[in-house]
């Protein structure tokens, strides 16, 4: 799984992209993220996780909040997305798919924050 994030070249930009996967690492970001909605994990260090290569330097913090920011730039190439156990649940929702070797795209965060997160088969959305 890579993880990039691209700054222009779509009215989506800046955006974050975990794409090039396979249902294998799906299932461990799915784990991960059902890990955030239970309240098992406070915080993932997406960049930090085996199965994923960070491109270009990019860093990206899953955590429990207790309110939905979405994604917020805390540093240069560093991005932290905040949601709360509900909205984590949900993503976990829009994973499961992809775990079962699911193709397409899907958006796992976007507003209120300062990028969209997007989850890619292909890199493509």
């Amino acid at each position: 799984m890579k993880l990039e994030c691209l700054t222009d070249g779509s009215p989506d930009c800046p955006l974050l992209r975990l794409y090039d996967f396979t249902s294998a690492e799906a299932r461990q970001l799915l784990a991960a993220v059902a890990d955030l909605a239970s309240g098992t994990a406070e915080r993932i260090e997406v960049h930090r996780l085996s199965f994923v290569e960070s491109i270009g330097g990019c860093r990206l913090r899953l955590v429990r909040k207790s309110w939905d920011h979405a994604v917020l730039q805390v540093g240069p190439s560093v991005f932290e997305c905040g949601l709360t156990d509900g909205t984590w649940d949900k993503v976990a929702g829009v994973l499961e798919p992809f775990a079962g070797s699911a193709g397409g795209y899907q958006w796992l965060a976007g507003s209120p924050g300062e990028a969209a997160l997007l989850l890619s088969a292909s890199g493509t959305w």
